[in-house]
C-alpha cells in the first residue's frame, strides 16, 4: 500500500502532535521551547518541512510495510478450509 502525504498534510500532523505534546506532557521549560522552535522551523514553505516530509513519508511507508508483512505471515499460518468452513 502506498500512502504519500503532501507538505501541508505532514505539517498538519506535526502541528497536531506537537500541540498535543505541549498540552498533555509534563515538559521542562527548555523542552517545551525546543518543541516550539522545531514546530516554527517546520512551517509550510520552509525547506526544513520539505525535507521532513520526505523522511515522514519514508517512515510511514516502512511502518505500513512492516505491519502488512506481519499480518500476511500471521494469516499464512492459518488456512481456512472451504469445505468445512473452519481453521485447519
Amino acid at each position: 500500500m502506498n500512502v504519500i502525504l503532501n507538505v501541508e498534510e505532514v505539517q498538519a500532523i506535526a502541528s497536531l502532535v506537537t500541540s498535543h505534546v505541549l498540552d498533555h506532557v509534563d515538559l521542562s521549560r527548555e523542552a517545551g521551547d525546543a518543541v516550539r522552535t522545531w514546530r516554527r522551523a517546520n512551517e509550510v514553505g520552509g525547506a526544513d518541512l520539505d525535507e521532513y516530509t520526505v523522511v515522514f513519508n519514508e517512515a510511514l511507508g516502512n511502518a505500513i510495510d512492516e505491519r502488512t508483512t506481519r499480518m500476511l505471515r500471521q494469516r499464512g499460518k492459518q488456512r481456512v478450509s472451504a469445505a468445512k468452513g473452519r481453521l485447519s
